[in-house]
């Protein structure tokens, strides 16, 4: 009786290890059948015939800022899908930004930069609370928001462009990319090698993405440095600017994903019409501080003409530009109030306005946090 208990529970292990590799194999067709038919992306044609793909120069034209200046009163910065603040800022062509972060009416942090360099005040606990400055260094944007990305990229990226390597370019690659939709030029100066994505919308050709490495040895792709993405491109009076935008970045364990989602933006602000330089005598700025503004709360700074709770501009869903609608040279780019550049516009001819400088507020001074 023994022998033949064994050789039945063999003969069952048998049987069942045969019947757990017939259903597997069976569920690994039906998967596959359900992948290839129902799930796989729906590939997208090129808006332009064989030959008539827009120039290289006509692509990086459409990476220039949209605006000169913006003033966003409402937004939210998300950090790794898990931590998230208010966000308040301004910011003018080329590399004029001055931005706070907080939580419940309390300033985390507070970041202005100009071309003259940066000032920081810090009381979150990645650094030492205190008032940090220095000559301008990407640095000071990753304490504000996690990642460190050049000053001029992000100005560029909230005034609807997008950041491009400096010239002089060699063109690596040019593709329109059918799963995403996507026209993808690749570019690379002597340090870098940049991914740049555009979307024909309204007729015209619209960043909407990229990517940056570190040049190698072999000229190739080396250390990624960041990758972002304009979302929900939306229709606001004159321009088409995205309703959130996503840089990630590697980190030490994992990558660093920061979002921003705007909610009220003036396209116009005040704050860029007055020609008053840093460190005038009189007049002052009614839409941002002098330089003992004292401010505590995240948005104080902006002073109280109440650009806080403006309401968004209407919003209008671009409609994206069919084949037969484009002309045969192909898609335009947008419209720069702007010279183009490299960088996507040349310097204000004004000065400085008082509303970018920042003030210690009782904090220690610190020294250059990026030193």
């Amino acid at each position: 009786m023994p022998a033949n208990t064994g050789g039945f529970v063999l003969r069952l292990r048998v049987l069942s290890r045969a019947r757990a590799a017939l259903i597997a194999t069976a569920l690994g067709v039906f998967g596959l059948g359900m992948s290839g038919s129902g799930c796989r992306p729906h590939a997208v044609d090129a808006p332009y015939a064989k030959g008539e793909a827009p120039t290289p120069e006509l692509l990086l034209a459409a990476t220039a800022p949209q605006l000169p200046a913006i003033q966003v009163s409402q937004a939210k910065v998300i950090a790794n899908r898990a931590l998230r603040g208010n966000l308040a800022f301004l910011a003018q062509s080329p590399a004029r930004f001055r931005g706070t972060v907080g939580v419940a009416g309390n300033e985390l942090a507070t970041l202005s930069f100009t071309e003259q360099g940066y000032a920081l005040r810090y009381k979150l606990d990645a650094y030492p609370t205190g008032f940090y400055h220095g000559p301008p260094s990407s640095c000071a944007v990753e304490a504000l928001l996690g990642v460190a990305i050049d000053e001029t990229d992000l100005v560029a990226l909230v005034l609807g462009g997008g950041p491009v390597i400096e010239g002089p370019h060699e063109v690596l690659e040019q593709q329109w990319d059918r799963a995403a939709g996507h026209e993808r030029l690749t570019i690379a100066n002597a340090r870098f090698v940049q991914q740049l994505d555009f979307r024909p919308i309204d007729g015209q050709w619209r960043f909407v993405g990229g990517s940056l490495w570190q040049r190698n040895a072999e000229g190739g792709k080396g250390d990624k440095q960041w990758s972002l993405s304009h979302d929900g491109l939306a229709r606001h009076g004159e321009v088409v600017l995205p309703e959130r935008t996503q840089i990630v970045a590697p980190g030490k364990r994992k990558d660093n994903l920061v979002t921003i989602v705007y909610k009220a933006r003036e396209l116009d602000p005040a704050f860029a019409k007055t020609e008053q330089s840093s460190g005038a005598d009189e007049g002052g700025n009614a839409d941002g501080p002098s330089s003992d503004d004292g401010a505590e709360g995240a948005g104080d700074w902006g002073g109280n003409d109440g650009w806080e709770d403006e309401q968004p501009t209407e919003q209008t869903p671009p409609e994206p530009a069919s084949p037969s609608a484009m002309p045969k040279t192909g898609l335009a780019a947008p419209a720069s109030p702007t010279t183009a550049s490299p960088r996507g516009a040349n310097a204000p001819t004004t000065g400085i306005p008082k509303v970018f400088e920042l003030a210690p507020t009782g904090l220690s001074d610190r020294g250059d946090l990026c030193r």
